[in-house]
């Protein structure tokens, strides 16, 4: 076990499912290796996931929360301190994702606009209302949103996904500005098309497709969730305690940012 985020509590949510749930997981399971207590929040129950980080010699908690649902978002932050006494590090990675069905603008639902909006941006931002007055109390913390480089780049027939994500980059700049003033460091971690189970018979199904992707990209390799972990720990840690209101892109220098 590493000691990098002794002493520290994290949260994160969207850390049992979804197309998330291998990069949520998996970054838990990486802040609890360098120390850190973790609680695990998902709509879905997480209990497993903070059972294998115990069974690992981690300090872990389990939380089943809609991130759209104020109330139980406080209670989700309150039981997360009196439980560990702390919180220093949030990372805000419970969204709908890129894998939704593509559908032009003009046939887009306000119903489906209001629903990932509802998760992606209200549900980030509720989670940050909520850490905040204990980051104050401490004078220190971390809030991590997990972005997308399609906020950059664009991405047809999926508006409200890559909207919402250019919402968070938005909402990183203004929270960096707002709150650095109480120690509250709060930063974009920002990826694109990273492998996974959602996409491997894509791959091998259509090798054109597969060797377009990695042509695309300086380097021109693979990477799953466990490779982005480095960005996270870094980004949740002391070492970054001189970044804030930033986008960091992990892509294989698909592009540069």
């Amino acid at each position: 076990m590493g000691s990098r985020l002794a002493g520290k509590t994290a949260l994160v949510t969207g850390a049992a499912w979804g197309e998330r749930a291998a990069l949520g997981s998996v970054s838990a399971k990486a802040l609890a290796a360098e120390g850190a207590r973790v609680v695990v929040a998902d709509i879905r129950d997480p209990s497993d996931l903070a059972t294998e980080i115990v069974a690992s010699g981690g300090e872990a908690m389990s939380v089943t929360v809609d991130v759209t649902d104020e109330e139980r978002v406080k209670e989700m932050v309150a039981n997360t301190v009196d439980q560990f006494g702390s919180l220093e590090i949030l990372i805000n990675n419970a969204a709908i994702g890129s894998n939704i069905p593509q559908v032009p603008v003009t046939e887009l639902s306000g119903d489906d606009w209001d629903a990932l909006m509802a998760v992606n941006v209200k549900g980030s931002f509720l989670c940050v209302k909520a850490a905040v007055p204990q980051m104050q109390k401490q004078k220190y913390g971390k809030v991590i949103n997990i972005g997308s480089t399609t906020m950059m780049t664009g991405l047809t027939h999926r508006l409200h996904y890559t909207s919402a994500k250019g919402a968070i980059l938005a909402m990183t700049r203004s929270l960096a500005a707002e709150l650095g003033v109480f120690g509250i460091r709060v930063n974009t971690a920002a990826y694109g098309l990273v492998t996974s189970r959602l996409n491997e018979n894509d791959f091998e199904a259509d090798p054109e497709f597969e060797s377009k992707v990695l042509g695309s990209r300086a380097l021109p390799v693979h990477y799953r969730a466990e490779d982005l972990t480095g960005t996270i720990v870094y980004m949740a840690s002391s070492d970054s305690d001189h970044m804030t209101g930033q986008c960091v892109v992990v892509n294989a220098g698909e592009y540069f940012y």
